[in-house]
Formats: C-alpha cells, sequence, structure tokens
C-alpha cells in the first residue's frame, strides 16, 4: 500500500498535489490512502467522492475546518493503516517529512518526498536539492515545478511509487519510470 500525506484541499494547493499523486498512483492499479484534512462541508465531501471514484482510499482523512496536516495525524494514520510500502509526502512541512520518516525506517517502507516551491517559501534554484535534514537513508527527494496543470509530474511521482510499492527497488523504479515516461536526464 502506498500512503500519501499532504494537502487535499484548499486555495493555497497550487501545482503537484497530494491529491493528484494519489489520483496517478492507482490509475497504475497501486492500493492508495490519502492522509491530510478536508473541510466537512460539500466541497469536501465532493472531493472525497472524486476519490473514491478514482480507486483512492481516504480512511485517515480527517474532517474538519482545513488547516495544516500535523505529526500527530500522520503518526496516527501510519500507525492505523496496514500493510504500508510506500510513504509520500507532498509539500509539508519538515516535522510531517520526519514523522514520515520515522514510520518509513520502522515499517522498511520506501519513503518518496516531494519538496513544492510553497513549502521552501522560495522560488527553487537549479542544481539546489531540497533542504531536508535527518531523513531515512534510501529516501528519494523530488522538487515539483511552480505548477503541474497537466498532471505530468504527478503522474511521475505515482508511478514511481506503484514501482516501489510493486517491490522495485529505488534504481530500478527510477529506471524504469523514467524509460516509460521519456523524462529526459538532468
Amino acid at each position: 500500500m502506498i500512503v500519501i500525506a499532504g494537502a487535499l484541499s484548499g486555495a493555497a494547493v497550487r501545482g503537484v498535489t497530494a491529491v493528484g499523486v494519489g489520483e496517478r498512483a492507482a490509475a497504475a492499479k497501486a492500493e492508495v490512502q490519502v492522509v491530510g484534512v478536508v473541510a466537512d462541508d460539500a466541497a469536501g465531501d465532493r472531493l472525497l467522492a472524486g476519490l473514491a471514484g478514482q480507486r483512492v482510499g481516504h480512511a485517515a482523512v480527517l474532517r474538519e475546518p482545513p488547516r495544516d496536516l500535523e505529526t500527530a495525524d500522520l503518526d496516527l494514520a501510519l500507525r492505523y493503516l496496514p500493510d504500508i510500502k510506500v510513504i509520500v509526502t507532498v509539500g509539508v512541512a519538515p516535522t510531517i517529512v520526519r514523522v514520515a520518516s520515522d514510520h518509513a525506517e520502522w515499517l522498511g517502507a520506501r519513503l518518496v518526498v516531494v519538496e513544492t516551491p510553497e513549502r521552501r517559501g522560495e522560488a527553487p534554484v537549479v542544481g539546489e536539492p531540497p533542504q531536508i535534514e535527518e531523513i531515512a537513508e534510501g529516501a528519494i527527494v523530488l522538487e515539483a515545478p511552480a505548477s503541474d496543470p497537466d498532471g505530468t509530474f504527478a503522474g511521475f511521482v505515482g508511478a514511481l511509487a506503484a514501482r516501489l510499492d510493486a517491490g522495485a527497488t529505488p534504481a530500478d523504479a527510477w529506471a524504469a519510470t523514467t524509460h516509460d515516461l521519456a523524462v529526459d536526464p538532468l
């Protein structure tokens, strides 16, 4: 199972989203659960119904006024969800990444961290790696583009996560995903 944590709705969500990555991973036939916070209103109902229609589970979604995901939220979700093989964080605070990393190490799961320019608070600098410290060895850290209007980057992350979930090594998953999606090397 792939667990994807991040913002699920709200005006601040631009570019790559946890929802977009989850939908793409589910389209690759992976079992997916998202973790986040969704308003307990009609818009939240529509979002969750849309996720269910795309085969994306939401058993660990909190229904309350929109806010950032907190460490206790993710910690509880990762303790609750069974058979986690891959954890993906999308545009979350470093404290959330740390919780995901700790669980990935304990579970023997793969960790994929998607940093977004909004979370870093600055425009990305080409060639400069994201500034996340103390994460699980072997974690894959990706810097998302400022926008992803057609979901290309989300599709890449979803396909990569699905291959990791199927048991591919990070190197093999990366090679197969870049090859199949015709991604140019940097």
